[in-house]
Parts: C-alpha cells; structure tokens; sequence
C-alpha cells in the first residue's frame, strides 16, 4: 500500500512544479513577449548596421585601414598625402561620420539595459506582491516559500541571461570589424568594454538580483525600483573605476634619445593608454610628466627634470590588447560572485521572514 503511495504522489509532486512554473511564466507573460520584442529589434538593427559597414568597406577597399596609420600605406595607397585628400581618406572620413554614432549609441543602450531590467522587472518582482499581500495565497498552498522564491527567479533570470548573452554577441561581432576603423575608442572604456563580452552578460543578473533583493527587503514597488536604480548606476561607476587595477598596466620605455621605435606603432594604437607617463632617471626611477606642471618662466621645465635627474629616456604606462579578454573575466567573476550574495541574501531573507 505504501507503494502505491509512493506511485501516486510522485505525479502530483511533478505537476505541483510544472503548476508553479506555469504560474511564473502567467505572471510574467507581458514582460517576457515585450522583452522579445526589444531583443529582435535591437538584434535586427545590429546585424543591418554590420552588414552596411562591411558593405561599405569592401566597396571602397578599406578593410583594416584607419586614421591613425596615416603615414602608412593603405593597401598600396598613401592615405593622407601632403597636398590634397585621397579617395581613401575620404572614404575614412565618411565611414566615421555614417557609422560611428551608431555603434556608440548601441554601446550605450546596451549598458542602459541592465539597469532598466533591474528597476522594471528585478524591483517589482517581489515588492508587488508583499505591498499588495497576494504572496500569503501562494504561501498557503503546499509550495514553500524557497520554492516560491526560486521558482520566481529563475525563469527572469534565465531570460535575461540569455537575451543579453545573445545582444552582447551580436555587438561583439559588429566591434570586431569597427574596431580597426576606429582605433581612438579605447577598448576599455565603458564602450565597448562593459557592451561585449562576458562583462556585459555577467552585469545583467546582477541588476535583475539587485532589484529583486530591494523589493524583498523594502517590500514597496516604487521605493525599490528607486534604490535599485541607484544601486544599478553606482554598480556601473564602480566597475569602470576598478576596471583599470584589474592588471598592472605594462610599461613601455624609449631609447636614450626619447624615440619608441622599439616598441611597434601598432601597441600604442591597440592599447587603453592614459595611465601614466614621464621620464626615467639613470638608476630606472619613474619621474611623472605633471611633477613639473607647475613649474613657471623660461626654460623651467627643463631645469625642473634636470632637478630630478631626469634623462631623455621616456616611459608610458598602457593595457595592451591582450589584457582585454583577462580583465573581461575578471570583471564578470566579479559581478557573478556579487549576484550569488545577493540570491543567497534572498534565500536567507524568504526564510526568516514571518508571514
């Protein structure tokens, strides 16, 4: 007999999860189609303004050609000559001025997006329901309230994962072509860093738990989306102000004469520069170039290194290229580790917390 139990209840355990998901996917239908809708878009968007770009440089033969190797040549072509402007160039030119708002806006509005996901889904998640009381409904039945808490979760969660995974993708591919065209956006700052990659995936949960926590502990929609907004911006500001210590910046350094032939053309072209650079004395001491910025009247400059022992050898602080994929996964591991606290901080606050 105790078989037979065992038999019948199993069904109705599988049918109580099914009933709760269903119950989760019910509630959140319009959000979810609505999402759908603004991921096709800005993927329909992306693609059509990758393919213009490819399009345009393949018909005016401008594949890794840009503005910075203006002495060099272009495919056998000199791109900025001494008198007048090349066909080239001009098409350089027009390629920036078509292209490149596109690609930074779409920068930007993926950046936006997390934050939007934490305040309109991640906040009211929970928060409306505790301010309007129909948790205690759900609660009565035999579902649990971790059962409740996870299942509502991750069904959001999951979406906004995989929608964002899927834009950061497609704006990744559309950089990888950009990029050489444009090699005055650093890659480090905020576009494209925090658009492509896992960066930009791992941001998305964090703002979707942020929420979901202020609505679980402010128990009110539109004080929670409030904090979360906040709390999404200072997350933003605060992971562009640590990207840079993620890894020590390399240093590059001239001969004796202050030229950086040694180092090639294309490293300070490809880095995140503006980290620090000056001059070396003769024992290697790193003497800053603003340490006589204040220095006034003729000749003050050069009597101020003289002063420190500065030589003609020059140095410059940099993040190569190669530290991009790195720092992506540490900023990801970061925001990744921030998420699982903050859903363990739910998990602790559902079951403690009195009806």
């Amino acid at each position: 007999m105790s078989a037979i139990g065992i038999r019948a209840g199993a069904p109705a355990a599988r049918l109580r999860a099914r009933g709760l998901v269903w119950l989760v996917a019910r509630q959140h239908r319009a959000a979810l189609w609505a999402g759908l809708a603004v991921v096709v878009a800005m993927a329909a968007y992306i693609v059509w303004q990758r393919a213009e770009m490819v399009g345009y440089l393949r018909a005016h033969h401008i594949q890794g050609c840009a503005d910075w190797n203006w002495k060099a040549l272009c495919h056998g072509r000199e791109i900025f000559p001494h008198k007048g402007a090349t066909p080239t160039a001009e098409a350089l030119r027009h390629l920036s001025d078509v292209y490149r708002t596109p690609l930074l806006n779409t920068g930007r509005l993926l950046i936006a997006l997390p934050a939007l996901v934490g305040v309109f889904i991640g906040a009211p998640l929970f928060a409306r329901e505790l301010e309007m009381g129909t948790h205690r409904l759900v609660w009565a039945q035999s579902v649990g309230r971790t059962r409740w808490l996870v299942a509502k979760l991750m069904l959001p969660l999951v979406a906004v994962t995989a929608a964002t995974a899927f834009l950061a993708g497609l704006y990744t591919w559309w950089w990888r072509v950009a990029r050489v065209q444009f090699q005055d956006i650093a890659w480090g700052t905020a576009v494209p860093f925090d658009a492509t990659g896992p960066a930009a995936v791992a941001v998305a949960p964090l703002s979707f738990l942020l929420g979901a926590a202020a609505g679980l502990l402010l128990r009110r929609t539109l004080p929670a989306m409030v904090v979360t907004l906040g709390a999404a911006a200072g997350v933003q500001y605060g992971l562009g102000a640590l990207r840079p210590h993620l890894m020590a910046p390399r240093t590059v350094v001239s001969d004796a004469t202050g030229d950086f032939a040694s180092t090639p053309t294309e490293v300070f072209f490809t880095s995140w520069r503006g980290f620090g650079d000056g001059y070396l004395t003769r024992s290697g001491e790193k003497i800053p170039a603003d340490r006589c910025a204040s220095a006034v009247g003729p000749d003050s400059w050069d009597r101020c290194l003289h002063r420190l022992g500065a030589t003609r050898r020059m140095y410059e602080e940099l993040h190569p290229a190669s530290h991009y994929w790195p720092m992506q996964w540490m900023q990801a591991g970061i925001c990744l580790a921030a998420a699982a606290a903050l859903a363990a901080l739910c998990l602790w606050w559902i079951g403690r917390r009195r009806a």
